[in-house]
């Protein structure tokens, strides 16, 4: 008995995703991720117009960007993608 509890509560901790973090979108190219740093519990998203140009800014942040779509969960915000 006392070896199944132990097995049970070995099982428990490796299956605990112990300090979670977020894996966001990092660059205009549509599938380059990167996992975020701690702290970091939102990834952005936005759109700049140059001239020659429009290109996509995205990434990981602790609080929203003015002028940027936040979300919460890891590869919201996907290129051409409304993440909100």
């Amino acid at each position: 008995m006392k070896t199944l509890l132990l097995t049970l509560v070995v099982v428990t901790i490796l299956c605990l995703d112990l300090g979670y973090t977020l894996i966001c979108y990092n660059t205009p190219l549509k599938d380059i991720s990167k996992t975020c740093a701690e702290g970091e519990n939102l990834c952005y998203y936005g759109r700049k117009d140059a001239i020659w140009n429009m290109y996509y800014i995205r990434g990981c942040a602790d609080k929203c960007p003015e002028g940027y779509a936040c979300c919460k969960t890891d590869y919201c915000n996907k290129q051409g993608k409304n993440p909100l």
